[in-house]
Order: C-alpha cells, then structure tokens, then sequence
C-alpha cells in the first residue's frame, strides 16, 4: 500500500469516527479506569479509580446474580462463586475497560465491563452466575 492510499484510508476511518455523533449513533465511550480485583464485594460490584471523582462501586450492566444474603445456602454459595469468578478474571486481565459508565447512585456506576474485550457479562451468564435482566422473571436460585 502507498504512502498516499494509507494517508487517505486515516483520513476515511477518522472522518467515520469523528461523524457518528452526528448521524445519530451512540458513541460508547469507554474508559480503562484502575480497579482493585482483590476488593469485589459480594454483589459483584467492582471497586474503580475514576479521575476527578476519586474511588466509585461499578456493576456490570445488564446481569442479575444470586444474592450473598439469599433464601437457602445454594444462593450464598452461587453468589460467592460469582464473586470469586469476577476476582479471578480480573485478577489475570491485561486491559480492563468500562464503557458507557451511567452514575446510578454518588458513589455508583453501572457499565459494560470488558475484560480483554469480552463483556463481564457474557462470562458470568454462560457460566450460569448470573442471568441477563432483560425483564424475564427471577430465577430461582435455590432450585438449581
């Protein structure tokens, strides 16, 4: 490839970036914020370092787990292997990026989280961790 066709494939792929806003797509911005695995709480939620806000609690969008203080012992018990996966992933990560952060509270967010490019919550439902909330009836996670 020329030099001249390379210049001009940057200048094509820039003008595509730089005109989403303004044909009316979503721009998902995402951010590689600093994050503690070792510090997951037991709802999932991801302790993160976001420049000017300081220490915020981040849950991944879209998933509806087992609860840490659930009806019988096989919810608590899903719950803190949900807990120990996300630790565990985030632990052996090399890049980690939240994207489309949404405030949901002061000190939390909610947002896609990608690790190494896969969605957080892909991984916790085909492990069967955690169901997608998308308006379907809670599953019953003492009858597993």
């Amino acid at each position: 490839m020329s030099l001249m066709n390379l210049r001009l494939l940057c200048l094509a792929v820039l003008g595509l970036t730089t005109a989403a806003p303004a044909m009316g797509r979503e721009v998902i911005t995402c951010q590689s914020w600093r994050h503690q695995p070792i510090d997951v709480t037991s709802d999932g939620r991801i302790p993160a370092f976001v420049p000017d806000r300081g220490w915020v609690s981040v849950h991944p969008r879209g998933v509806e787990g087992p609860r840490p203080d659930g009806h019988c012992s096989t919810e608590q018990f899903l719950a803190r292997l949900a807990q120990t996966t996300i630790v565990l992933t985030l632990r052996n990560a090399r890049l980690v990026a939240f994207c489309a952060p949404r405030d949901v509270g002061p000190e939390d967010v909610e947002a896609i989280v990608l690790i190494d490019g896969v969605d957080l919550q892909r991984i916790l439902v085909d492990a069967a961790l955690t169901q997608p909330a998308d308006g379907t009836p809670r599953r019953d996670w003492c009858s597993r």
